[in-house]
Formats: C-alpha cells, structure tokens, sequence
C-alpha cells in the first residue's frame, strides 16, 4: 500500500504514514486528563449523565421554541447561544409579565354604555310625593287645641300655641331657623308636647287634596287614597305614591307582586295623573303663603331628596322623567368599598347604622344629618328623618327649638370629608361619610307648565300634574374593572407564545421533566443510602 494510503477500521479512517506510524482519529482514543486532576473515576459522573441525558431526551421534542437545539446542537458555542436566547426571551416575558400584574393589581374601574336601548319596564316607576307648601289645616286647629293643650289653658298660652302652629305650617327639617322665633316665648307648659304626633294630626289628608277619581296610572283610573299614602319626607308629611318607605307600602309589597308599580310606556297621558284641590278654607287667614305644592320625585326605596319642583295654583304640570340605571359588575366584589368608591346591597357601610333603611346614597345622608341632630341637640326629629334606633334620647320637643334654629345651617347641609381645605364655604354643615350606592337610578326630569283657564262659573281652583317617562327605552352604565384575572390570563397567554411560543401543555412537559429529574435524585439517593447501610 502507498503512502498515504488507508483502509478502513471499523467504520473509522485509517491511513498509513511513512516509517510504519498509523495515526487514529481522535474518536478511538480517550481525552488526557487535565493537569491537577489525578487519576480518573469512571463512576464519578454517571448521575450528572444521567440528568443530561434524560434532559437531551425530554426536550429533544419540547415546543418550548428553542429548547430542543440547546441540546441537540453539535458544537458547544451554537447550544450557548442557543441557551442565551432561551433565558433572553424567558427574562423578557416575565418582566412583561410583571408589567400585566402590577397593571392588574392597580385594580383600575372604568365606565362604559352597555346600551341605550333597555326598556324602562326593567325597572319601577318612580316614587311620586306631593308636600303642600302649608303643612297645616287650619280647620283642624281647634279641634288640635282641645287635644294637645291643657283644659285650664290661658290666653297667653292658646297664644303661644298659635305661634308654635304658625311656625310648623311652613317648618321642613331644611329650616329650623324659623323656629327661633318662639326662644322668645315661655313654653314651658308645651314641652310634654309630642311634635311629630301633632304635625301628623294638622297636616292635609288625601281626601282633602285630591279631586275625587282625578287620579289615573297607566290609563287605568284609581282612587286616589289608594295610591297615595301619608309618609315623613324631610318636607314633614307627604302623600307619595309607588313608595316603599311607609309600613302601609311594605305591606303593599307583600300581598302584591306587581308593586311597586311599572310602566312600560312613554308620552304625555301614559303615566301618573292627578288633581289637585286648593281649598282657601284650609289656609290661615291673613297668610300670604300660596296654596301650592311640591312635586318630589324619588326612588321607591329613597326617603327624600332634593330633587323636587314647585307646583304653583292653577296651573298644568307636565314632568317628563328620563331615568337612567346605573350599576358595578360583580367582577368588583373582591375590590374594597373604600377603593370602589361604592357599597352593594349587602354590604354595610360602618357609618350607616341602626336604621333599617335601605342604603343608598341620599339614605345614607339623611341618616348621617340626624345623627347630627342627636349628638348635638340630644334629640331626635322623626317627624322629618327615618327614625334611628337608640336608646335614652328623647324626641324633640319645643323646648329644643332654641337649639334646633341655633344649629339649622348644621342640620340642612351634609359636607365631604376635607372638604373645607378646597372649598371656601361659610356654612358650617356637617360631615357625612356616604359613598354612592354600586346599583342605582338616576332620572332626569323636564317640566312643561301651562296656564289653567277656568270657566266664568267655575269656583274651584285646583292644580294638575302628570309625571310620565319620556321615553320608553333608557341608558344603561356598567362600572367594572379595566383588568380582570381572565384579561391577566389572555394577555400572559399571548406574551408567552410570542416569545418562546409555549402554551400550557409547555408547562405541563416542564412540570413533568422536573419531576422526573426530582424522582431520579430521590432514586440515586435512596440506593446509596441502602447501599451505605448494607456495607455499615
């Protein structure tokens, strides 16, 4: 054979070189050790080969993207690179990640039209009150003088009565002050007398307001004393209709699944019509207060509110409600009320105690006001707020009326917390913690009023109303989070994949190459163990 001729050994190349020397390729003969290592153990890395192999094997199929040429790349500097780009792009997805989380963790609302197409029959119709400017029936007066006053009543004493009468005739909880009036007078001898009782006995009833079958909902008549109950407003009291505040209405409820009472329609005629007489023999002669009304409109479950429009003698009044519904998801429920900013049903807000008023946002300031009236003036007025379960505090009484006019710019005006720091304001109120209700009805309302033009032989003077929707589809708001757990979820998703293209089965094959790894060592370690103990 020439030089430099070769044949085959096994399946490697052998060639001859001059001077009888073979030269093998380095597959047929082991590494030199590396200086300092000392002779070789061949048993000493059998685990870590082991481990290596049974990786190579469980990612040689992985779809995490990148991961199989870690292992199965020929040259080391290539599975480097390979592996640098793997823990690159696992880096950069979990530090997206953490941008997701700490965006979902900011637990962000937003508020969004859900529609402006949802029927106004989804929801009740409005609670409708009407309050008479004068609270007093003075026809009833001196029947109320032989109820209320002593038998030996003097003259100056009916006289005081009178003054007392002549301040509740126009006294809402708004206006105390009017009652200073009689700090000037001794009453001693009427501070037995029970206020709220009293104000119920002189004000107006249904039969002496309404003009008999003047009242029609839905196009169908009523009697009016039939949709119409006395309820305390802060206005005093007030006939309302579609009301659940009263006992009378609760009990409605119970016995009648359509009340409250819905509407499905819209326009002038539809809704609620009424009435009204103005009778001058009810008024106080020499007043120059008008027989008017005020025309409130709530919701069923709300105790009063400001919203409320003047219904003036002889005229026509037309109020066209455009309400709106307002809600939070539940998707918020794990949010606290203090970083929703609103209370659910079911949750209690701590400074709305001891009533057994449904919470909302105008309960919960009427509640608050009277806790005022209590802490300051140690009283209460359930005459004009739902009352507050306590003990030993007494009813206001006409000794307290000093107290009550001294305090009233207190008493009508709820603040919000630091709010004086913004606002430079020189009534004093008083500070109410009452976030807004997470369900609730807002209602815009527009009021058309016309001149009543009366026969030459007509006598009677009356005013009429009609409340009605206008229009008989509404806005719907829903408030929910901006970022849910699904959306942390999606968005992972979606990050995970553009980087190193795994999916959940990815980590499922991790878990599962983990946990063999962790079930060899477990393995290893227990065969030397017993091996250990054998030779021990």
């Amino acid at each position: 054979m020439s030089v430099g001729s070769g044949f085959c050994l096994g399946q490697k190349f052998v060639k001859h070189w001059p001077f009888g020397m073979l030269l093998y390729t380095k597959e047929l003969v082991a590494p030199r050790p590396t200086r300092g290592q000392g002779l070789l153990r061949f048993k000493q890395n059998l685990l870590r080969k082991k481990l290596l192999s049974g990786l190579s094997d469980s990612f040689a199929q992985s779809t995490i993207h990148g991961m199989r040429n870690v292992f199965v790349e020929r040259h080391f500097w290539e599975r480097c690179l390979w592996l640098g780009i793997v823990v690159a792009a696992a880096v950069t997805c979990f530090s997206l990640y953490s941008v997701l989380l700490h965006r979902h963790n900011e637990q962000l609302l937003v508020s969004l039209i859900d529609t402006t197409q949802l029927p106004v029959y989804h929801i009740d119709f409005p609670a409708v009150a009407i309050c008479p400017w004068n609270h007093v029936n003075w026809l009833r007066t001196p029947a109320a003088a032989l109820r209320f006053l002593p038998r030996n009543a003097d003259a100056e004493l009916r006289e005081t009565f009178r003054q007392f009468l002549i301040v509740l005739e126009q006294t809402t909880f708004v206006n105390f002050n009017k009652a200073e009036s009689l700090s000037k007078r001794n009453v001693t001898a009427l501070k037995s007398l029970n206020v709220k009782t009293m104000i119920n006995y002189l004000s107006h009833r249904c039969d002496e307001l309404f003009v008999p079958d003047s009242c029609v909902f839905d196009e169908t008549p009523y009697d009016c004393c039939k949709l119409f109950v006395s309820e305390q407003t802060e206005k005093g009291q007030c006939l309302v209709f579609n009301s659940l505040i009263s006992e009378h209405s609760r009990k409605k409820q119970l016995t009648n699944q359509f009340y409250p009472r819905k509407l499905s329609t819209a326009g002038e005629e539809s809704g609620l019509k009424f009435t009204l007489n103005l009778n001058a023999s009810y008024l106080r002669a020499g007043t120059t207060l008008p027989h008017g009304m005020n025309l409130m409109i709530k919701e069923p479950r709300q105790w009063s509110t400001n919203n409320f429009y003047h219904l003036h003698p002889d005229t026509e009044n037309f109020v066209a409600v455009h309400p709106m519904v307002i809600e939070t998801s539940p998707n918020t429920n794990k949010m606290s009320p203090k970083r929703r900013r609103c209370y659910f049903d079911n949750e209690k807000n701590p400074y709305y105690q001891n009533t057994t008023l449904e919470y909302n946002r105008a309960n919960c300031i009427t509640v608050c006001l009277h806790q005022a009236v209590m802490r300051i003036c140690n009283c209460t007025t359930p005459a004009f707020l739902p009352p507050i379960v306590t003990e030993g505090i007494r009813e206001c009484g006409i000794l307290d009326a000093k107290c009550l006019s001294l305090n009233a710019d207190i008493f009508s005006y709820a603040k919000v917390r630091d709010q004086d720091k913004y606002i430079n304001d020189w009534r004093r109120g008083y500070v109410c913690h009452c976030p807004e209700n997470c369900n609730s009805r807002q209602y815009v309302m527009s009021l058309n009023v016309r001149k009543l033009i009366y026969d030459k032989n007509e006598t009677n003077r009356v005013i009429k109303g009609q409340v009605y929707y206008g229009q008989r589809v509404m806005t719907k708001i829903v408030t929910k989070l901006k970022y849910t757990n699904l959306d942390l979820i999606a968005n992972f998703g979606g990050i995970i994949s553009l980087y190193i293209g795994a999916s959940a089965i990815s980590f499922v094959e991790l878990f599962v190459v983990l946990g063999k790894l962790l079930w060899t060592l477990i393995r290893e370690g227990y065969s030397k163990a017993k091996e250990w103990i054998i030779r021990g």
